[in-house]
């Protein structure tokens, strides 16, 4: 199952807009702070915050439709 959800995490944010998932890759895998991660995407904070927030929640449905097709009731 571990497997499974790795891969569907992938898939999710290799599905999403560049630009989000330049915001979830900085801040959630390189742990670089919001204006750490402006200052490398060339936008403010705010703009970040927001890609993050579209991100976390696009991969965030994605993963729930997964775990829905695959049975789990949970």
């Amino acid at each position: 199952m571990d497997h499974e959800l790795h891969a569907d995490l992938d898939a999710a944010v290799r599905a999403l807009d560049p630009r989000f998932r330049a915001a979830l890759i900085l801040v959630d895998v390189h742990d670089l702070s919001y204006s750490e991660a402006a200052a490398a995407m060339g936008v403010p904070v705010g703009t970040v915050m927001s890609r993050l927030s579209r991100a976390r929640d696009r991969v965030r449905k994605s993963l729930r439709f997964s775990t829905l097709t695959l049975g789990d009731p949970s």
